[in-house]
């Protein structure tokens, strides 16, 4: 277990701050703690529990939440789901969609802040050194696609603003350098978004949806032409908005109670509607199909003309969310590579803004609708990891009394080879979902149309769940010693393993 690294001067400020000395306090002690978050950020096995010292309090979540859910790119949502779709039939698919994201949310963030570690880190504890390899490639990959969405959606609205042109160089050479915040860890990423992103989104995003209501009402009505994704399509591509699957790693930071991150989801979760409607308002006054022009028009409509302050804002609010992509996927890289011997996490940051550039070109250029494949395939990988890893430290002891202590990082060599049925029940559980998605390349599967599937993010994670419930049901009774088929690390004692209780960083501290 990683210890608090040495008395601070200043502590965290309040759930929520007060007055500027709060804001103050709360500076210092972020500078305080600068050093270990560019150093290893509690990413590796050395070092890789956040101890209960280093918390963050309510609202640098509800802060940081909210750049996650409330940008440019929701706008582009917006537009995607305006053909076909009412005003109130949009609202509706963005609150059923956050709200199934929220129910998974709740669970990711309560396994990260019990434990205080990574989703990566968790894995290897779990999953065991094969099922862990293969989670953490989810972790890493699938946010790069969203790196590369995000670096290209920012060039478009500079084209779309100024005519810049050189779309593909600009995408390719900011899918690698929106990683610089991520240089200086969480204490990177949060500052920027509560002291910079998040006040000016929201002061913006208020303006244009009560302009667009008090001046434009008349022309919101009705239901606009087109097909439309359907109803269970368009909420799995608000769930894969929505989903970061990175909870474990930012709450990790947060309070260990299962209740106290839900204000910052809710807040979240009020913008992102507001951000998701809003975009839908803007492509019915704007009555263009290109992102560009809408762009132009939401700057004249919404921003008085200013092309300046359309830029800041959208530069702004894309490196925010670039922010939580890159930090998902160094994470997940610091699991693989962080414990060696001379790396530094830096090195591990800079690999993977090189993957950003990838991803950009790969998305943007050669995909063909590659932010819905995105969506779903992020929506389904790596938050049935996360549901199976739930389901393993909070249900097994009480289901089997089979309890999985995570108090400290195994290393490689002291992890389990390989928790069985945690494999068996994520794969089985990502088939189901890219199948029912119609994500396999080529279009393979497509025969049935995916609306006829219902939420399949949402059943793919019920499916993992209870297949690893089954599976280690049966292996209960087939196999006669556990511990290596549930990859349990070789330092966890067999009397501690046949318990109800569940032992992490929090239960050891109450």
């Amino acid at each position: 277990m990683s210890s608090d690294g040495g008395d601070l001067h200043h502590r965290p400020s309040p759930e929520v701050v007060h007055d500027v000395d709060d804001l103050r306090e709360d500076l210092g002690f972020e500078r305080e703690v600068l050093d270990e978050s560019i150093a290893h950020d509690y990413s590796t096995s050395a070092t890789g529990i956040v101890p209960l010292s280093r918390r963050r309090p309510l609202w640098h979540f509800a802060s940081l939440w909210t750049t996650f859910a409330a940008g440019f790119s929701f706008l582009f949502l917006g537009f995607e789901l305006h053909d076909g779709h009412s005003l109130a039939s949009v609202a509706v698919i963005t609150v059923v969609g956050f709200g199934l994201y929220a129910g998974y949310a709740m669970f990711g963030a309560y396994l990260g802040s019990r434990t205080g570690q990574t989703h990566g880190l968790l894995t290897r504890s779990i999953f065991g050194v094969a099922g862990s390899w293969l989670v953490t490639v989810f972790v890493l990959v699938a946010p790069l696609g969203w790196v590369g969405f995000q670096a290209g959606l920012m060039v478009q609205i500079w084209d779309g603003l100024y005519g810049w042109d050189h779309v593909f160089a600009l995408t390719l050479i900011f899918g690698g350098v929106m990683i610089a915040n991520n240089l200086l860890g969480f204490t990177g990423i949060s500052v920027f978004a509560r002291y910079l992103v998040t006040p000016l989104i929201i002061l913006w995003v208020l303006y244009l949806v009560i302009k667009a209501f008090t001046t434009d009402s008349g022309s919101l009505g009705g239901t606009p032409a087109g097909t439309g994704l359907p109803f269970w399509v368009a909420v799995t591509a608000v769930i894969g908005f929505a989903m970061w699957g990175n909870e474990p790693d930012v709450f990790r930071f947060g309070k260990p109670s299962f209740w106290w991150p839900l204000p910052a989801f809710l807040f979240a979760g009020f913008w992102f509607v507001l951000f998701t409607t809003g975009g839908w308002m803007m492509a019915q006054l704007a009555n263009s199909s290109d992102f560009g022009a809408q762009m132009k028009f939401i700057t004249h409509y919404s921003l008085f003309g200013a092309l300046w302050l359309a830029w800041v804002l959208a530069t702004i609010s894309q490196f925010a969310i670039n922010d939580g992509n890159f930090y998902e996927s160094v994470n997940a890289g610091q699991n693989l590579v962080g414990g060696w011997r001379h790396w530094r996490r830096p090195f591990t940051a800079l690999l993977v803004g090189g993957g950003g550039v990838i991803a950009a070109w790969l998305v943007n250029f050669h995909f063909l609708n590659g932010w819905f494949k995105v969506a779903g395939f992020l929506a389904i990988t790596v938050p049935c990891a996360t549901v199976i890893m739930a389901v393993d430290h909070f249900l097994l002891p009480r289901l089997f009394r089979i309890s999985r202590p995570l108090t400290q990082v195994p290393s490689w060599s002291e992890a389990g080879t390989c928790n069985v049925p945690a494999v068996v029940a994520l794969l089985a559980a990502v088939v189901f979902g890219v199948v029912g998605l119609a994500d396999l390349p080529f279009g393979w599967g497509y025969a049935t149309a995916p609306n006829s599937w219902g939420p399949v993010p949402v059943e793919a994670w019920v499916i993992s769940g209870i297949v690893y419930i089954a599976a280690v049901a049966v292996a209960r009774v087939v196999v006669p010693t556990l511990r290596g088929v549930l990859g349990f690390a070789s330092y966890v004692d067999d009397e501690k393993i046949t318990t109800v209780n569940v032992v992490d960083i929090a239960s050891t501290t109450i």
